[in-house]
């Protein structure tokens, strides 16, 4: 839908139908791509997801960079910063997660949200 509206934005049709064409790809035939991947086999799984990180942070690299000069430059750092932020992301913030499971000890029933217990709870109860 996102794309149709874009692609209603572009000044020719051979731009529309690139657009087009390219989301029902990367939409709509990539994630059966993947699926078949991963259930054919775990390693071409993996693989395939560093390839598209490493991928999409060479093309944001290159793509930021400037005109001037070198752009596999640009798309080898994209490629180094793509990969920090993804295990800050994925490695970090799970490990900060689970950092804090220690402050949800004092739940009431499988539906109701835990209270942390920061400080001690008489002083929170008495008001």
């Amino acid at each position: 839908m996102a794309s149709t509206v874009l692609a209603s934005r572009l000044p020719s049709t051979g731009q529309v139908f690139s657009l087009t064409l390219f989301s029902i790809e990367v939409f709509g035939l990539f994630p059966v791509f993947r699926r078949y991947a991963r259930h054919r086999s775990w390693r071409y799984h993996v693989a395939l997801t560093v390839l598209l990180v490493l991928g999409a942070g060479a093309g944001v690299g290159m793509i930021l960079g400037d005109e001037r000069g070198w752009p596999w430059k640009k798309g080898l750092l994209g490629m180094v910063v793509a990969c920090l932020i993804s295990a800050v992301a994925m490695g970090g913030c799970s490990w900060w997660l689970i950092g804090l499971q220690k402050y949800k000890n004092e739940i009431y029933g499988p539906w109701d949200p835990a209270r942390p217990i920061i400080i001690s709870r008489r002083h929170w109860d008495d008001e």
